[in-house]
C-alpha cells in the first residue's frame, strides 16, 4: 500500500471530476461510472461542465480500498490438464496463425486479438506479410491471461465447458 499524502500537496481539499481523472489515470467514462454508482461520493450540481464536487479524502480512501482489494484478489489459474485439453481440441490448428486466424479460431474479434498481442499478453512476431504468432503461444494466451478474459465470447465459453467437463 502507497502513502498517497502528497496528493493534499498538488490538489485543493475539493477537486473535480477532470482533477480526478488525472489522479486515477482514467477516462471520462469511468469517472462519471465512479460518481453515479456512488464508488466515490461527490456532489452534483447538474451542470455540463464542472458537474462533480469531490473531497480529497474521499478519493484517497477509494485508492486505498482499491488497493486492498487487488492484494487479496488473486487471477484464477486454469488447472494444469487444460493444456493438454488445449492441444487435443487445436490438433488440426495450424501452427503458424494470422490475427484473422486467431479471431476466427477464438471467436473473438481481430482487434480483441490485436490489443493482445500489443498488451504482450500474446506472443507474436512480425514478418513481411504481417503479424503472426503461433498455435502454442495462443495455448500459452488460453491458459494464462486468456482464462481470465471478464467477457468471454460464446466460443471460449463453450471451449471451457468441453475441456473442464462444466
Amino acid at each position: 500500500m502507497s502513502d498517497h499524502s502528497y496528493l493534499r500537496d498538488e490538489f485543493p481539499e475539493i477537486i473535480s471530476g477532470e482533477q480526478l481523472r488525472k489522479i486515477l489515470h482514467i477516462s471520462k467514462r469511468k469517472c462519471a461510472w465512479l460518481f453515479q454508482s456512488g464508488a466515490i461520493p461527490c456532489t452534483d450540481n447538474c451542470q455540463s461542465t464542472h458537474r462533480y464536487a469531490v473531497k480529497l479524502d474521499d478519493v484517497m480512501e477509494y485508492i486505498m480500498e482499491s488497493e486492498n482489494s487487488a492484494e487479496r484478489v488473486q487471477p484464477q489459474r486454469p488447472p494444469e490438464c487444460c493444456r493438454e485439453q488445449l492441444l487435443d481440441e487445436w490438433f488440426d490448428v495450424p501452427d503458424v496463425l494470422t490475427i484473422a486466424d486467431v479471431a476466427g479460431i477464438t471467436g473473438y474479434a481481430p482487434n480483441a486479438v490485436d490489443r493482445w498481442i500489443v498488451k504482450g499478453s500474446l506472443r507474436s512476431v512480425t514478418v513481411q506479410t504481417g503479424i503472426i504468432t503461433c498455435r502454442e503461444w495462443l495455448i500459452d494466451f488460453y491458459c494464462d491471461d486468456g482464462y481470465n478474459i471478464v467477457k468471454k465470447v460464446d466460443k471460449h465459453q463453450e471451449l471451457l465447458r468441453k475441456i473442464l467437463h462444466l
